[in-house]
């Protein structure tokens, strides 16, 4: 893909799941939902990811990019969360996937948490806590107004995407320079 006005949506995808959609180059719009209340049962996250999904991929105007930020390896929360949370996040992937399919996106992609922190803070091995903190100051750096962690890591993986459509996306907002630039 080499369009530079192509449209991304990017999500960082988990019961309270963060989303950047925009064109490359363009500031991106942002946010985060709930997938149920707390508490809701498995089928009622799945059954309001599903409603909202489909409402985000209308026909019209119609995504070039799906970039989905990929499910952690079994191993790597183990002791650290539950088979119910693994086989819920996992579930919300497969039903966002079904909805772009069927709508008709065809490009839909996965990155690791560790290439959006590359890419986007300069650092693959940060923890967990310190990445947010530092995700959500970057993006108030650009000029991206955020109100949590999931919109934050929505936007990085936005902004990775971007980079693989245009590299001159990632140029200008390398973390060499803290700001959006322009070239």
């Amino acid at each position: 893909m080499s369009n530079s006005q192509s449209l991304v949506l990017a999500l960082d995808v988990a019961t309270v799941t963060g989303w950047a959609r925009g064109r490359v180059g363009d500031m991106p719009v942002s946010g985060s939902i709930r997938f149920g209340s707390p508490g809701a049962s498995e089928n009622a996250v799945f059954a309001h990811a599903l409603t909202w999904i489909s409402t985000v991929l209308e026909p019209q105007p119609r995504l070039d990019l799906l970039m989905i930020e990929g499910l952690l390896p079994p191993d790597a929360m183990k002791g650290s969360t539950t088979r119910q949370v693994r086989d819920r996040l996992a579930g919300l992937h497969g039903v966002v996937r079904a909805v772009a399919f069927l709508r008709g996106v065809y490009e839909i992609a996965q990155v690791s948490v560790g290439d959006v922190r590359m890419h986007f803070l300069g650092d693959r091995k940060l923890k967990s806590a310190a990445a947010k903190q530092e995700t959500i100051r970057r993006c108030k750096a650009l000029g991206w107004p955020v109100t949590d962690d999931n919109q934050a890591d929505a936007l990085a993986v936005w902004s990775f995407a971007c980079g693989l459509i245009d590299p001159a996306h990632s140029i200008r907002l390398s973390p060499l320079f803290n700001r959006a630039i322009a070239i």
